[in-house]
């Protein structure tokens, strides 16, 4: 998720991991559909998917040891801050694209937003400078 700043959207879970926002598809929803609510329910930001075609795959075990695949999707906002509305997210905002990969708990997601940024630049909405990368 990036703002028209070019900002990323990052909450952090109670326990102090800072995440994207996700969840759960709901029957009849496409996994498209779930980024954009969950993004709403999760962070209070309006979004759209910019090319629901194009995603990026991580996949892990939660603590409870279930084996989740996580659908990620470029979504872009106006939004300048998050209106949080989950006690289990009790923080969260839009950073910098460079901060946003030091905040991130998981080399995963810091893989994802660097393959999202790279997308998101050749798209134009982000500068050359605002990929997170190092020359």
């Amino acid at each position: 998720m990036l703002n028209d700043e070019g900002k990323v959207l990052l909450i952090r879970h109670r326990n102090g991991t800072w995440v994207f926002p996700k969840g759960h598809v709901e029957p009849g929803e496409s996994k498209a559909d779930t980024a954009v609510r969950e993004v709403e329910e999760e962070a209070g930001v309006q979004s759209v998917a910019i090319d629901p075609r194009q995603t990026w795959q991580t996949e892990y075990v939660n603590p409870r040891r279930e084996g989740r695949r996580i659908t990620w999707y470029l979504l872009r906002t106006n939004a300048r801050e998050a209106i949080l509305r989950e006690a289990i997210f009790p923080h969260g905002g839009f950073y910098p694209p460079e901060e946003a990969l030091t905040m991130l708990a998981f080399d995963e997601d810091r893989g994802t937003l660097k393959q999202v940024l790279r997308a998101a630049r050749r798209a134009g909405l982000l500068p050359d400078a605002a990929t997170g990368e190092t020359a």
